[in-house]
C-alpha cells in the first residue's frame, strides 16, 4: 500500500477502517469471480472445439459408397444354411 494510502487509511475512524477493508474484500471477491468466468469461458470454449473436431471425424467414411451396393454386397457374402 503506498505511504499516502496508509496515512490517509490510519486517520481514519475505526468504522470508516472496516469499511475499507470490506470493500477491498468486496473488490478481491468480484476479480475472483471474475477470472473464474473467464477460466469457465475458455474451458467451455476448448471443449466445443474438442466436439466439433470430433461431430467431423467421420465424415467422409461414406463418401464413394453407394448404399444398395453395399448392402448387396454384403448379401451375397453371406452363407444361408
Amino acid at each position: 500500500m503506498p505511504k499516502e494510502l496508509a496515512d490517509v487509511y490510519n486517520t481514519l475512524t475505526l468504522t470508516a477502517q472496516q469499511e475499507v477493508y470490506d470493500f477491498v474484500m468486496y473488490l478481491m471477491q468480484k476479480q475472483e469471480k471474475a477470472s473464474e468466468t473467464m477460466h469457465k469461458e475458455v474451458r467451455r470454449q476448448k471443449r466445443l472445439q474438442a466436439l466439433s473436431e470430433f461431430t467431423g471425424s467421420m465424415k467422409n467414411t461414406w463418401k464413394d459408397v453407394e448404399a444398395l451396393d453395399y448392402l448387396k454386397v454384403l448379401r451375397e457374402e453371406r452363407t444361408i444354411g
